[in-house]
């Protein structure tokens, strides 16, 4: 049987998981997992791509505990039953077949070592156990229970204010409207019937994206509104006047209410947010959490793809951690979870006015520039990490890309994904003036380290 050469674990627009990698995927997780849970979303493909997944995963003798149709918080729980969980979905477009997401034990996501370790087992194959060595398939029903009731005991610290809910059809309405009815939202749910031909609006703050839910929200007074996607895992805040927030003024909500003691964010994050959580930027919320002790306080940044800052949240332990439009929160499992946060927003909004808390941040002004360089990205990267200490940065965070902290603000660099001699700065303060010197310096370090000598 031809296949793959790498393990592709999600379709592109270019080309599609197919079924036999699945019985692949199975057969090479087997060599390394006793027991291996499986769940999927409600796009169309899922259960062909699932059963095919579970073939391969009992024919070379590993047990299965299915937990059915869930959403990915749902998951990201429940792998804890077994030895890892495997979720397919595939929630990027609704044309593209399922693929899988392959969950550790603890919720997190699996490292790009593990998968080229899978990778490994296309390319040499392995034999067919006999009859005897074929592992078990358990229904588990109580997947979404199990969930629902550990968010239900995080929960009880503060009830619900009133809140506008698109579940868009998804998972998330196993959960979502449920928890926040129990703990006293005034809520307003639509769209809160799962449907596998319902096509949703994109998570955008384009105004055709968002006009209906404005409306609603608006005809609703005092309300705030979310829209989450399908598999629960994502997540548009609108505040009380109907207009979406972006997600980095969502995580500013969420540290000034939490108060967390860690926190792991991308490196390209604006310098709002670390200003916020340290403290340098003054507003007031009204919160049941405690102040965190400073000297027990960490803001972690990571390389802004997913595998090194999931690997960092579940090193630091994380109390919050932001990126790529999804949110982990501690206490449940290290997926993203926008049926938590529902929940917190939902109680934030009942002490506390979200449009009122945003007008007191600061306005941080920003600037997007590009260089081209003549000489290699590794002389290049040599250079910039020569040349660092002589503009008199706060603190350099290296990670095949710089976040530079300076005085007032930073700038972030990285490498044109699409041009290798490029490298692409962002450039940010709370003060204009400020800027413009910074750029004139980052300027001045782009000429020392263009040629890479």
């Amino acid at each position: 049987m031809e296949h793959s050469e790498k393990l592709l674990l999600r379709s592109s627009p270019s080309e599609d998981v197919t079924p036999e990698m699945g019985i692949i995927l199975g057969q090479a997780l087997a060599l390394y997992y006793d027991k291996v849970v499986v769940g999927r979303d409600l796009m169309q493909s899922s259960p062909m791509m699932k059963n095919a997944l579970v073939s391969g995963l009992v024919s070379s003798g590993t047990d299965v505990i299915d937990i059915g149709e869930v959403s990915e918080p749902v998951a990201g729980l429940a792998a804890s039953m077994g030895d890892c969980c495997v979720y397919v979905t595939e929630f990027r477009q609704q044309d593209l077949m399922s693929g899988y997401l392959l969950i550790e034990k603890d919720g997190s996501f699996f490292s790009m070592d593990q998968v080229r370790r899978l990778d490994r087992i296309f390319e040499v194959g392995r034999k067919r156990p006999p009859f005897k060595e074929l592992g078990t398939v358990k229904r588990y029903y109580n997947a979404i229970n199990d969930y629902n009731m550990r968010l239900m005991a995080l929960s009880r610290s503060a009830t619900g204010g009133s809140l506008v809910l698109d579940c868009n059809c998804g998972l998330g309405t196993d959960s979502a409207p449920q928890i926040l009815n129990k703990i006293g939202t005034d809520i307003i749910s639509i769209n809160a019937q799962k449907d596998s031909e319902f096509i949703s609006n994109p998570l955008s703050t384009k105004e055709a994206d968002t006009r209906h839910m404005k409306a609603l929200v608006l005809a609703s007074p005092g309300s705030t509104g979310i829209s989450m996607n399908r598999v629960g895992t994502m997540m548009r805040v609108f505040d009380e006047t109907g207009e979406p927030i972006t997600d980095e003024q969502l995580l500013c909500l969420f540290i000034l209410y939490l108060k967390p003691k860690k926190v792991v964010v991308p490196m390209d994050v604006t310098w709002l947010i670390e200003d916020v959580f340290r403290g340098n930027v003054t507003v007031e919320v009204d919160s049941p959490f405690p102040d965190p002790d400073p000297e027990q306080m960490e803001f972690v940044v990571a390389n802004p793809s997913v595998g090194p800052i999931h690997r960092m949240l579940v090193e630091k332990d994380a109390d919050l951690t932001y990126y790529q439009g999804g949110f982990v929160f501690k206490g449940i499992s290290w997926s993203p979870d926008a049926i938590m946060g529902s929940v917190l927003l939902s109680q934030f909004s009942s002490s506390n006015n979200m449009s009122e808390v945003l007008s007191k941040l600061p306005t941080y002004f920003s600037e997007k520039k590009t260089f081209r360089f003549s000489c290699s990205q590794a002389d290049f990267a040599r250079m910039m990490d020569a040349n660092l200490p002589d503009i008199n940065p706060m603190a350099v965070y290296e990670d095949k890309c710089w976040r530079v902290d300076m005085a007032s603000g930073g700038f972030f660099v990285a490498f044109d994904k699409d041009q290798e001699d490029v490298v692409n700065i962002f450039a940010e303060s709370n003060d204009k003036l400020y800027l413009i010197s910074l750029l004139e310096v980052i300027d001045g370090l782009m000429e020392k380290c263009e040629a890479g000598q």
